[in-house]
């Protein structure tokens, strides 16, 4: 049977691509990655890997050192801002500050901005888009709570469900389980799963929980301690390769706690 991520074409692929900043050397070279629709896949690596860095390039926040990057077929650099905006949504680690005055359905509300006028007013479908997103993600109790009141875990659900509000083909995510304990990792990573394999949305994200990937991936990318940038299929045949591959001689310790 054909396993998910080899079911289509890919939303987003990479040719040849060099990453990193402006001034620098490449920080990852000869990357050829693809996302396939419906998928959730984990891009795994140490810290300072540079997995914040492959994602800003593939979001075109940075430009590629070399090679390029395909977002369906097209290059990246062929997509207008607002084109961009209705095919790609961005969930960063960081939750602005000037965002905690507003209340979870505002904020969710800011999603559907690359489909409004320029005075950012909603029309019906457009409310419809939230209150689907915020049930869809199960914020929906929260709708009128500020940002400032409520949890760590609680607003990554939210700045999920304003990508989901986007209606994008592809959302991509910055360590979204950073400073969040256990329980709240696995919410978060359920409702990504189930965002991909209910809803049909394509994701990315970054992290280095590599037992939540294990359990949850679609498919990994891994930045390996060689350098490069590989991928591999669910079911994971080798979990200690993988772990060896990613953490080099630091595994030792990795597997233990995995058990693998």
């Amino acid at each position: 049977m054909t396993s998910p991520a080899h079911a289509h074409a890919p939303i987003l692929a990479t040719r040849d691509l060099s990453i990193g900043y402006r001034h620098g050397l490449p920080v990852r070279e000869h990357i050829g990655v693809e996302l396939t629709p419906g998928t959730l896949t984990c891009l795994v690596g140490r810290n300072g890997a540079g997995k914040s860095t492959l994602l800003r390039t593939l979001c075109g926040f940075l430009p590629p050192k070399s090679g390029r990057v395909e977002l369906l077929g097209r290059p990246l650099q062929e997509y207008s801002q607002r084109q961009l905006s209705r095919t790609l949504g961005v969930v960063l680690t960081e939750i602005l500050g000037e965002i905690h005055y507003l209340t979870v359905r505002q904020t969710v509300e800011t999603g559907r901005y690359p489909y409004c006028d320029c005075f950012a007013r909603l029309d019906a479908q457009d409310r419809r888009e939230v209150e689907q997103a915020m049930r869809t993600v199960g914020i929906a109790p929260l709708a009128e709570r500020t940002m400032a009141r409520i949890s760590d875990g609680q607003r990554q659900k939210v700045m999920i469900a304003k990508a989901l509000a986007q209606d994008t083909e592809l959302i991509v995510l910055d360590e979204p389980l950073s400073f969040l304990d256990l329980s709240a990792r696995v919410e978060i990573m359920t409702v990504l799963q189930r965002l991909a394999h209910v809803n049909g949305k394509t994701l990315l994200l970054s992290t280095h929980d590599l037992d939540l990937a294990f359990a949850f991936a679609d498919r990994m990318w891994i930045m390996d301690t060689s350098g490069g940038v590989g991928q591999c299929d669910a079911p994971w045949e080798d979990k200690a390769a993988i772990a060896d591959r990613v953490f080099g001689e630091q595994s030792v310790w990795i597997k233990d706690f995995l058990k693998i």
